[in-house]
């Protein structure tokens, strides 16, 4: 009887598998750096190229990624003028890869093109300087007397153009004066349709 409670004893043990697989390391769950109510400066040839002021930031060392809540940025040209500012709830950074992600009440004004950028999801490819939405969510782009909103947002930092994939929409407003009035006239036109 013994040998039979044995035997059904080491059956069990060998029925059981455990997973070996990847082990999970303390380098991808715990974060190598972690800042409140940061500011961080990038300079290069002693003129500011960045600023970013966050609530919080969290580096890891595995993967080189950071993450960074309350984030308010500005980048600056190589005159030292602001270039870039904006801010969002949000932001994932892999630096290694120069993949960048933010979300929830995004805004980002662009001083070279008179550009703003209003969204909840955009991800920047530093590499091929493309910037995107989600196909399913709304972006608003403000650019002088235009409004825009669509869907399927993307835009390249190379060529200067943006593009929506569906759902646009938006005003113009024009100012027509004439030389004996002293008062504009404003009018709205309304644009629609996807491109």
């Amino acid at each position: 009887m013994k040998w039979i409670a044995c035997a059904f004893v080491i059956g069990i043990l060998s029925a059981c598998s455990l997973d070996y697989g990847k082990s999970v390391s303390v380098e991808d769950i715990i974060p190598e750096f972690r800042f409140a109510d940061a500011h961080f400066s990038r300079y290069e040839d002693n003129k500011p190229t960045m600023e970013v002021n966050a609530k919080r930031i969290e580096q890891y060392k595995s993967d080189g990624s950071s993450y960074v809540q309350g984030a308010s940025f500005k980048t600056y040209d190589t005159d030292g003028k602001i270039d870039t500012e904006g801010f969002c709830e949000l932001l994932a950074a892999d630096t290694k890869n120069e993949k960048y992600t933010m979300f929830s009440n995004i805004y980002v004004y662009m001083h070279s093109q008179d550009l703003k950028i209003r969204a909840e999801t955009l991800r920047f490819d530093g590499k091929s300087e493309q910037l995107t939405s989600r196909q399913d969510e709304s972006v608003i782009i403000e650019k002088k007397d235009t409004v825009i909103t669509g869907r399927g947002f993307s835009a390249s930092g190379v060529s200067k153009s943006f593009y929506f994939e569906d759902s646009v929409g938006g005003t113009v407003t024009t100012t027509d004066a004439q030389e004996t009035e002293p008062l504009a006239d404003e009018s709205q036109e309304s644009i629609g349709g996807s491109q």
